[in-house]
């Protein structure tokens, strides 16, 4: 009989499992009878061990054999002997969505304005809600790329492991139809003998309809309103358990969303919510593509308040408070879009055990700082590829000189500038992630003595032990992660430094070579300037000339007469005009006829006042040249009283700093002034 390719498959897979459980088996047994041996040659009770088989049920679940201990539990805690009572125990309630749900959701919900940013058309499509299945159907590229989005959905049983979901004799499908069959429902199939306490959920670039789907399916245990809102904000925002929220799914959820950059992988295209930048075309060597890029991780606890809490606030709505069992069933959702090829896929698998609830949501959130040390790594390198030396740049003249002198396009001003401020903004949202997580994270929360965030110390009972021990470990690889982001900060840091002084070499080169230019250019304005004197100096020699040609070209003139009187007249005029011209062309000269003329026009001056004067006519500024004292200064005498004061002693300041004595004549003449000025006022 042919044996079907896809069957042979899966009973591969289930062989490896199988292996893979009886390894697990074996090394817990093993370690179970070290433990016996040790008991026995210290003299204490030894380990119980119990004859649980290993089974698999129809759901594909493994079972694994209990390896038990003797209690050390307190009554109140447990009245059992089993070492699974280190786990959460209780089963999250049984759940079952349908398309048909689906599409009544995604008619009547009321969608605020980051649900239509985030799932666009999807909510006006009648012809998709009228279609049968909404989901693409075959396997393959489709139109709204949910072909490229990917998922990890993990079912965690009562011992901790977390297994995830596979469907056995599945047709294929295409990658949304597989993730909607895997997030509809949660203990469903009643033949399964161990129900899962708890549920991980992980879609990384989902597309519009599964956004969708995501909010049907999970907004009755998480606000995701909020989450919505929070993918589209530009920020890293942590919200721990707020108990005296009006909103239940608030008091019950722990929220932290990342939010920075990374570079757009082949294939790969940014949200239309998200800000990015483009590929330019044929600049790809010199262009960084980049996109903000975001994710959100959730924690919800089920089941009742475990305590009330009392609102101590005086203008608090909400007076009382309700916390929830850290052990309760638990649900950690973590929504991922980042639109490249670097997430970490391995972050849950079934070697591992989790004791809760927060211990699966803080693994999930330290897989999400080390994706973020990944992608802030590769855009450093990127940008620091970016402004790097070429490698022939201590060979190659004309490649020193491109980079020392700006072009005309400003090519290295623009790039220098844009990747510094590009580094800075990432160390603007490293700090801000890091900053985030410390000031929720107290010292509180990690020794079980906050009030609010899964209260509960060692000294509870020894389930608490296990887990503050537990919480330890992962607080210091946590720290470690953290520690990786401020080391790509300080990278960051160095970088922007020689980029600062990259573009201070380029800005002094520029502003060398601009000022031999304007040298230049002075030297050719200079040149300007005695080409245009020497054309004035040409035009002004003809200017007499054309003069005297001009009135003996006159129509009037005698024609038969003597050039005697032209060359008599030619001369008159010429000579003197030349003259005037060479003298007023120096210093000396415009000096000599400036007094000439002032002594001309004085002289006209007294003339017209004589003339006058035979009329009995005074003229003005004879009249105020009659009240002048003769005695006074002439500057002092149009000027106020305060205004000679204040000369008189600033002058008088001026002369002791330069050591120079004031002469007595002026002392005296400025005294008189004043006592003149005073006597004139009071008068």
């Amino acid at each position: 009989m042919a044996l079907d390719a896809a069957i042979a498959q899966e009973m591969i897979k289930k062989l490896a499992e199988d292996r893979a459980t009886y390894l697990d088996t074996l090394s817990r047994a093993h370690d179970v009878l070290a433990k016996a041996l040790e008991a026995a040659a210290t003299g204490k009770d030894p380990p119980k061990l119990t004859s649980e088989a290993v089974r698999r049920n129809t759901a594909n679940t493994i079972d694994v054999e209990s390896i038990q201990k003797s209690s050390t539990f307190s009554p109140d805690d447990s009245d059992t002997d089993d070492n699974e009572s280190m786990f959460v125990q209780e089963p999250l309630p049984q759940e079952q969505y349908d398309e048909a749900g689906l599409k009544k959701h995604i008619r009547e919900y009321q969608w605020d304005s980051s649900h239509k940013e985030i799932m666009g058309t999807v909510l006006d499509n009648k012809q998709l809600l009228e279609r049968t299945c909404i989901f693409p159907i075959t396997r393959g590229p489709v139109d709204d790329r949910s072909h490229l989005s990917h998922y990890s959905i993990f079912d965690v049983s009562n011992d901790g492991a977390p297994l995830e979901i596979h469907r056995a004799n599945e047709k294929p499908v295409s990658r949304a139809q597989a993730i909607w069959n895997n997030i509809k429902s949660i203990n469903a199939d009643d033949s399964r003998s161990r129900k899962a306490v708890g549920r991980i959920t992980v879609v990384r670039e989902p597309s519009p309809l599964l956004f969708a789907a995501l909010h049907y399916t999970h907004n009755s245990h998480f606000d995701m309103d909020e989450a919505f809102r929070m993918l589209v904000e530009d920020q890293s925002v942590a919200f721990a358990h707020r108990p005296f929220s009006a909103k239940d799914t608030q008091q019950r959820t722990f929220v932290f969303t990342l939010d920075y950059f990374t570079i757009i992988g082949d294939e790969c295209l940014p949200a239309a919510w998200q800000r990015s930048d483009e590929k330019e075309d044929g600049t790809t060597e010199t262009h960084v593509p980049v996109t903000r890029c975001s994710s959100y991780t959730a924690l919800s606890l089920s089941g009742p308040p475990a305590r009330t809490v009392k609102n101590k606030a005086r203008r608090a709505e909400q007076k009382t408070g309700y916390i929830f069992d850290p052990f309760a069933p638990w649900r950690v959702l973590s929504i991922q879009y980042y639109p490249d090829w670097k997430h970490s896929i391995d972050a849950h698998d079934s070697t591992r055990h989790y004791v809760n609830g927060p211990e699966a949501f803080l693994i999930t959130l330290r897989a999400e700082f080390k994706d973020a040390a990944k992608r802030l790594t590769e855009v450093y390198n990127r940008i620091s590829d970016l402004v790097r030396m070429p490698p022939n740049f201590m060979f190659n003249r004309a490649a020193r000189d491109r980079l020392l002198f700006e072009d005309e396009e400003f090519t290295f001003s623009r790039r220098y500038f844009w990747a510094n401020q590009s580094l800075g903004i990432m160390n603007e949202d490293i700090q801000e992630m890091i900053r985030t997580f410390r000031r929720v994270f107290t010292e509180h929360v990690w020794d079980g003595s906050s009030k609010i965030i899964w209260p509960g110390d060692e000294s509870v009972s020894s389930r608490y032990a296990n887990w503050r021990k537990r919480m330890k470990i992962l607080r210091a690889d946590i720290e470690y992660e953290l520690r990786g982001l401020e080391g790509i900060a300080d990278l960051n840091t160095e970088k922007m430094k020689e980029i600062k002084g990259l573009r201070d070499n380029l800005f002094s080169g520029t502003s060398v070579l601009e000022s031999r230019k304007s040298v230049d250019v002075a030297m050719i304005t200079v040149q300007q300037g005695h080409n245009i004197k020497l054309l004035t100096l040409v035009t002004i020699f003809f200017l007499p000339l054309t003069f005297v040609t001009s009135v003996f070209g006159m129509t009037n003139m005698p024609p038969n007469d003597s050039f005697h009187a032209f060359g008599i007249v030619t001369t008159v005029i010429c000579l003197p005009t030349y003259m005037l011209i060479g003298s007023l062309n120096t210093n000396k000269g415009v000096h000599f006829w400036r007094n000439k003329t002032s002594q001309f026009f004085a002289f006209v001056g007294r003339i017209i006042t004589k003339l006058f004067g035979l009329f009995g006519y005074t003229p003005r500024w004879v009249r105020n040249d009659a009240q002048i004292d003769p005695s006074v200064p002439r500057p002092l005498q149009y000027r106020s009283q305060s205004t000679q004061d204040a000369l008189y002693v600033s002058k008088t300041k001026k002369r002791k700093m330069r050591a120079i004595p004031a002469p007595n004549t002026l002392s005296a003449n400025l005294t008189t002034a004043i006592i003149a000025r005073r006597a004139a006022g009071e008068a």
